[in-house]
């Protein structure tokens, strides 16, 4: 359910990408109403930066709750991070009980600790605080060491095993929390990411991607803020956490590939498009139409018409030219069609983003096209994609599929291994005009 207004509680930095500066733009670009409460004001972020000034606010929280109580005021969510003192941990409490309603939904990062080590301003005492307000979560978003702090148990350095993760969700269903969602995991050298566990449905799974080194300051923030927005937006836990991974990980790699200077934060901004159009197509869901009529032949040649050009800039554009025009316009495919091809049509709410074309055989499904338009790549949907024809191959009786795919299209070879296909053969086929596809053929058994 998609919630009206939440209450973002953090300390801000007026320079510094973290926390309320993170957290409000983020938040706010899915549409998700965000209020805020400073906890305390600082000049620049602690990290990297000396000498910086900090104004605690903490005699300002009880007057403006007073405020809101006055107004009549609830929120729908609330979004605690940095707390700086016992006495913040007990207000934010008082806060989530005296203006929660019906369907209110409680975030807590419990931020003050990473590497196996507390903040140097917080005290051994402050896990066992903060584990209070954790106890009134809904989500739960530490990462292991402020964990394995709170739980009383010895952090250990990863990679981990995944009976080792089991375990950690096991002693964290002491919270009471609906949801819980770990981050610095790892379990294989040069890859990072986050594990999550629903308590309600008993579902657990893990996003990893590869790891960037370096440190990058605000990038628990990022990730915090873009998964609140995710699951505010309605978003399923599992497309949430993926989303959120992405996110972080593609400020990352915007600031690293620019040579940023690091202790401004991560370079997010640029990515909140991507992430909006994420979340939008992720709540709107995907939908197959089926192509059975002229009119809709045409739509997808429409679509290859733009899919074709951008998605392959790197082959000679006479080949694309000759390759739309030979396959993929009106009279190709509907020669195709009555040759028992099966095509449908990518939408997400009203637009037509897509188009998958199939065809089955002995022994397997043979997918001959897949494609999104470029707006929509790269936001997720692709496993959408591939469960349909997963599907629509149950339902032939086939447990198999293979595709081509030009080997100099390694993004895409790259999404293939990931999903589970493997590279079977090398092919190099003349397709007339003295053009030639070199391609691999990658399978994928279910």
């Amino acid at each position: 359910m998609t919630h009206g207004r939440i209450l973002a509680v953090h300390d801000i930095s007026c320079v510094g990408r973290c926390s309320l500066t993170v957290a409000l733009p983020i938040i706010s670009s899915v549409g998700v109403e965000c209020s805020v409460l400073p906890t305390a004001v600082l000049s620049t972020h602690t990290g990297g930066f000396t000498g910086f000034t900090y104004r605690d606010l903490t005699e300002d929280i009880e007057p403006i709750k007073a405020h809101w109580k006055s107004l009549g005021l609830t929120f729908d969510a609330f979004y605690t991070g940095f707390l700086g003192s016992f006495e913040q941990i007990e207000l934010v409490k008082d806060l989530v009980t005296e203006l929660s309603n019906e369907k209110t939904t409680v975030y807590v990062d419990p931020v003050m600790g990473d590497a196996g080590k507390l903040y140097a301003i917080f005290n051994m005492d402050f896990p066992k605080e903060m584990r209070k307000l954790c106890e009134k979560a809904d989500v739960l978003m530490p990462n292991l060491t402020e964990l394995c702090f709170m739980l009383g148990l010895e952090y250990k350095d990863g990679p981990y095993t995944k009976e080792y993760i089991e375990s950690i969700f096991k002693e964290a269903e002491v919270f009471g929390s609906d949801k819980i969602i770990i981050t610095g995991v790892s379990f294989e050298p040069g890859k990072v990411g986050a594990v999550y566990k629903d308590y309600i449905t008993g579902e657990t799974g893990q996003v990893m991607r590869p790891l960037i080194e370096g440190y990058y300051h605000g990038t628990g923030d990022v990730f915090g803020s873009a998964l609140v927005g995710a699951l505010e937006s309605g978003i399923s836990l599992e497309d949430s956490v993926k989303t959120a991974v992405d996110f972080t990980v593609s400020a990352i790699k915007r600031t690293k590939e620019s040579g940023a200077d690091v202790k401004y934060g991560v370079d997010f901004e640029l990515c909140i498009g991507d992430y909006v159009r994420r979340v939008d197509a992720l709540r709107k869901g995907l939908d197959f139409e089926s192509v059975d009529s002229d009119a809709k032949i045409e739509r997808v040649s429409d679509l290859a018409a733009v899919i074709w050009p951008e998605a392959y800039d790197y082959l000679d554009p006479a080949l694309i030219g000759y390759m739309v025009e030979n396959f993929q316009s009106f009279g190709p495919m509907k020669a195709s069609i009555e040759q028992g091809y099966l095509y449908y049509i990518v939408r997400s709410g009203d637009e037509d983003i897509g188009y998958i074309g199939m065809h089955p055989e002995d022994e397997r499904m043979f997918v001959s096209k897949l494609y999104l338009m470029k707006g929509y790549r790269g936001l997720g949907l692709f496993g959408r994609m591939l469960d349909f024809v997963k599907r629509v191959s149950k339902e032939h009786g086939l447990h198999r599929i293979y595709l081509t795919v030009n080997r100099n299209n390694l993004h895409a070879i790259e999404s293939y291994k990931s999903s589970g296909f493997e590279i079977i053969a090398t092919v190099d086929k003349p397709i007339g005009e003295g053009f030639e596809m070199n391609d691999y053929v990658m399978e994928l058994t279910f």
